[in-house]
Parts: structure tokens; C-alpha cells; sequence
């Protein structure tokens, strides 16, 4: 477990009233630890009796063109964020016993330890003046491709990246991160993703030069001893098991290289 369980499930009831107020479309969807977690949650109970993880912040995709932005900020505000330390994050604090929405006011007269804070983080492929957008290139070539599938999480429909692109996204941010938690976190849901979705991601992988130097290079960043340990304890509970993590890695990392895929 990384996250404490009853930040997991605020952010969870958050992300439920977002889809409530939004009609699924191919504008808009879940990117993230969300989005993972609903691909693979079901076929890694069933091959490990383990939940996956679940994710603390929701971080979520827009098509920046069209009126669909101002749509979205209406959405958001209704729900109870506001604007964040970042132009594109979004915040909204909860009272940690009664799980009710708190103001910047109000919160401010608790102690941190009476709080939970859920980030909302805002992907696209453009600027917006509606909404604050952090730009991101894969991200605009899955919109541009509609890359994207349907999924129901409790009922509600909701786009998702094809697992080639949601990887990719995964692996980049995992490259990029300075946080050791995050980064932590993202090689969890690589490798998820990887092994318990029923894409061979790999393969759509391969079509392309640009994915595959990002997977390479990810896969390589990967194959450290306390990033093998974390995935192994963490996922299945026996740090023991990351001889077995980095074999699976290093397989993958083979079939990448150009002796591999021949």
C-alpha cells in the first residue's frame, strides 16, 4: 500500500461526481493512476486475490478545441475545485472525518492532519483560456488518433487511452518525475499495465519509433534494485519476487532492441 486508503477513496467519490457531470465522449476522459487501475484492476484480482493500487489524484484528459472547455470548468467549479499551485492543477480539500467539501476558509481553520486535499491535474492538446491545460504531445497524437476506449467505472462511462498510449504517458511521466513517491507509484502501474492488461502492448508499441525510444528508455530506467524491490513488495508483497520483476523487464527490454525484433 502507498496511499492511505481513505485519501484513495475521496479521490475515488470525487472522481464519480466529475463523471456525473460530464456526458462521456472522446473529448474527454481519465488518464492517470484512475485510468490503470479501471484496465487492470479485475484481471490482476483474479491472477494475484489483489486489489490494484488506486490513485490519490485524478488526472484526466480534454480536446482543447471546440466549446468543450468551458463545459469542463463549469464542471469542476460546480464539483468544488479551485485553481491550484499550477496553472493546470486544480484543488478541493475535505474535512477528513466528515468527508464534506471545504472552502480555502474553512480549511484553513483546521490542522493539516484534518484535511485531505485531492488534485484534479488537466491534460490536452492545446491552450484554452476557459481552463487551465498542462500542453502534452502524447496526449495530443492519442486525440489526434482517437486513441481512446470506453470503459464504466460504478456505472458511469468514461474514455480511456488505448494501452499503448496510457503506457506511454506512464512511462514518460515516470521518466520526468522528481518525486521518489510518484516516480514509485508510476513503475507500479507500468508494470500493471504491462503484465495483467489483455493488450500486448509491446506490439503497438513496436509500430512506431517515437514509442519505442520512450519505452526503451523507460524500461531501462526501470531495471533499478529498489525500483524492482518496490514493484515486487508492493504489488504482490514479497520483495523477494523482484528477481522475477526484473526477468519480465528485461524480456521486454530484449524484444524492444533491434536484435530483439527480429
Amino acid at each position: 500500500m502507498i496511499y492511505d486508503p481513505l485519501e484513495t477513496e475521496a479521490s475515488r467519490k470525487i472522481l464519480l461526481e466529475l463523471l456525473d457531470e460530464l456526458k462521456p465522449g472522446e473529448n474527454f476522459g481519465l488518464v492517470g493512476g484512475w485510468a490503470v487501475h479501471s484496465l487492470i484492476h479485475e484481471n490482476f484480482l483474479m491472477a494475484t486475490g489483489r486489489e490494484f493500487l488506486r490513485s490519490r489524484d485524478i488526472d484526466v484528459f480534454i480536446d482543447c478545441r471546440g466549446d468543450f472547455p468551458r463545459q469542463f470548468a463549469r464542471a469542476i467549479e460546480k464539483i468544488g475545485f479551485a485553481p491550484g499551485e499550477y496553472r493546470f492543477r486544480y484543488t478541493l480539500i475535505l474535512d477528513r472525518d466528515s468527508m464534506e467539501k471545504l472552502s480555502e476558509g474553512e480549511a484553513r481553520r483546521k490542522q493539516a492532519f484534518e484535511l485531505i486535499y485531492v488534485f484534479l491535474d488537466v491534460l490536452g492538446n492545446g491552450e484554452s483560456d476557459a481552463v487551465g491545460v498542462w500542453l502534452n504531445e502524447i496526449v495530443a497524437r492519442m486525440i489526434d488518433r482517437k486513441a481512446v476506449k470506453i470503459l464504466a467505472i460504478d456505472g458511469r462511462k468514461v474514455f480511456v487511452p488505448k494501452e499503448d498510449f496510457l503506457f506511454l504517458l506512464k512511462m514518460d511521466s515516470f521518466l520526468k518525475r522528481e518525486t521518489k513517491e510518484k516516480r514509485m507509484k508510476d513503475a507500479c502501474d507500468i508494470y500493471g499495465l504491462l503484465f495483467y492488461s489483455r493488450t500486448k502492448i509491446l506490439e503497438l508499441v513496436k509500430e512506431d519509433l517515437w514509442k519505442s525510444e520512450i519505452a526503451s528508455r523507460g524500461l531501462g530506467a526501470m531495471l533499478e534494485d529498489e525500483t524492482m524491490e518496490f514493484i515486487a513488495d508492493v504489488l504482490f508483497g514479497d520483495r523477494l519476487k523482484s528477481g522475477l520483476v526484473r526477468r519480465n523487464l528485461s524480456q521486454l527490454l530484449e524484444a524492444l532492441s533491434p536484435r530483439g525484433s527480429r
